[in-house]
């Protein structure tokens, strides 16, 4: 278990880019409708199933090489809050921030900018996708997700790491069958993604062998069949591919793969708004091309200044927290 998966570099990278791109072409409606560009990074926003599937696989793994109990469910908490909140909370000040310097700008037309106190406070528990509050930043639904599997993960590893399957095979199928009861507002409505990093998880940590991990990702493409489309299936099905094979580090992958949590928080704000603001003076598709290009761009450059300078070392902090007395061996996949 001391194995480190280059394969999640570059799946991170391509995630927080396909994400990015998907928001840029298509969401804002910067392109027109028939656009070749718009339609051919329709599908980035397929991103975030990859990412799904990649913690799936990370936080038990990681789990797993701290020991974790449920005694540790604290430390287990402590270590994910101080891992992801930090560039979280920042991206929520600086939405606030530019929501309010946009206003100052003379070519702001709208109402005067109030703060929503309400709406703020929301966001320091996910709440607002239960409370009927708009996010700040319509990535952080996704977070949201993250954080009620990070809860769930911590009750239910020593169920899923169990090598008895009639304990962790029951496991999972209620986790996917509650998918027929809840919507998007909850994490059992991604369950198959889930369960798909984790089986991969099992795998990785030797709990698992080759067979068991083809008959039991069978299960999960034959679930993925019958309820979901065929965009969804080669998406699952590419991410599964990448993690298994054997890849080598490079520049490009490395790079991405550190900033790809800062890129998916901070290119809406930054990206986003800055093509908002040039949409009146492109008018010619080339031109929106180039700003587009140019927005993403920044949001690079800003994501790899904010990582540097906020998530990296909180996120060595993380590391450093340990399960109990002992020094344990950071994890590296």
């Amino acid at each position: 278990m001391n194995k480190y998966l280059f394969s999640l570099d570059y799946l991170r990278g391509i995630a927080a880019v396909s994400v990015c791109i998907f928001h840029f072409t298509t969401t804002l409606d910067y392109l027109a409708d028939n656009d070749p560009l718009k339609h051919f990074f329709s599908y980035g926003h397929f991103g975030v199933e990859v990412f799904f599937i990649i913690s799936g696989l990370i936080i038990p793994y990681s789990m797993a090489k701290g020991n974790y109990t449920i005694q540790k469910f604290s430390t287990f908490f402590k270590k994910r809050l101080i891992r992801i909140e930090p560039p979280y909370l920042f991206c929520v000040f600086l939405a606030l921030l530019l929501n309010y310097i946009t206003t100052l700008t003379p070519f702001y037309v709208g109402k005067a900018y109030k703060i929503d106190y309400a709406q703020v406070a929301y966001h320091f528990g996910y709440l607002n996708i239960f409370m009927g509050k708009d996010w700040l930043n319509h990535v952080f639904w996704t977070l949201a997700i993250e954080f009620q599997y990070y809860l769930l993960i911590a009750l239910i590893f020593p169920l899923i790491s169990h090598r008895k399957y009639y304990i962790w095979i029951p496991v999972l199928i209620l986790f996917n069958a509650a998918s027929f009861y809840f919507n998007r507002n909850f994490v059992f409505n991604f369950s198959i993604y889930f369960t798909a990093g984790i089986l991969l998880y099992r795998y990785f940590a030797e709990i698992s062998r080759k067979t068991e991990l083809a008959l039991t990702l069978s299960g999960v493409f034959l679930f993925l069949i019958l309820r979901y489309t065929h965009e969804e299936i080669i998406i699952t099905s590419f991410t599964i591919l990448v993690i298994l094979t054997p890849l080598k580090p490079m520049f490009l992958s490395t790079f991405f793969g550190d900033i790809s949590y800062s890129l998916y928080l901070f290119h809406t704000p930054v990206g986003a708004r800055l093509l908002n603001l040039t949409r009146r003076f492109s008018d010619s598709e080339s031109l929106r091309y180039s700003m587009i290009l140019v927005a993403f761009i920044v949001s690079v450059f800003v994501s790899y200044h904010l990582y540097r300078l906020i998530e990296k070392p909180f996120k060595n902090l993380s590391h450093k927290i340990k399960y109990d007395r002992y020094i344990l061996q950071r994890t590296t996949i």
